[in-house]
């Protein structure tokens, strides 16, 4: 029989996931894993596990509960294995992120000078061999002038209702302030059970 609390101990003491990030595959990892924690009792127990009488209620209460502390000490462990490398790469995403948005300045600038060039070639009589052929070529690539579709806003009442999305998010929070009332919304109670667990 698959014994909850014997699970989480063992989890405490990082006898589960006892695993060091350097040298290990992904997939070495997922075996060492899969045999030191075997949740195939637990799933079991739980799906054959029939709630009929106060008493057996209780046992499923105990054993969601368990469940839910496994997984926390679990996220936990997890966490702290993959922290240092989750570290590491924020640094590096913040420097590389620094340095592309620099970058980025510097390209969009000379695009935008670009293309006024192109503009004031391409309105004169006298155009230049770049503002007819719509090409220019350089060692590095080249660049096109192409023709396309775009939109900006002129009047949001007058956009058609299958060119507009729900804000959720939004009617979460109002609901959250107190709002009953949104128009073409039914807003109601609804009873659901929550647990906690005792540390």
């Amino acid at each position: 029989m698959f014994d909850f609390e014997e699970a989480n101990e063992a989890i405490k003491k990082n006898e589960v996931m006892n695993i060091q990030a350097g040298g290990m595959t992904v997939g070495q990892a997922t075996q060492l894993l899969s045999k030191k924690l075997d949740l195939t009792p637990l799933i079991s127990r739980a799906s054959d596990h029939e709630v009929i009488n106060e008493e057996s209620a209780s046992q499923a209460l105990s054993m969601s509960l368990q469940a839910r502390k496994i997984r926390k000490q679990l996220d936990e462990t997890r966490l702290s294995i993959v922290r240092p490398h989750l570290d590491f790469q924020r640094a590096v995403n913040k420097i590389v992120k620094e340095y592309e948005a620099i970058l980025e300045k510097i390209e969009n600038n000379l695009t935008h000078k670009l293309n006024e060039y192109l503009q004031k070639s391409a309105s004169t009589n006298n155009a230049s061999f770049i503002a007819q052929s719509k090409e220019m070529c350089v060692e590095d690539g080249k660049l096109t002038k192409v023709k396309k579709w775009v939109w900006e806003l002129e009047d949001e009442h007058a956009i058609p209702r299958e060119y507009l999305s729900l804000d959720e998010k939004k009617i979460d929070e109002a609901i959250k302030q107190g709002v009953r009332n949104i128009p073409g919304i039914k807003v109601f109670e609804k009873e659901e059970i929550t647990m906690r667990v005792k540390n």
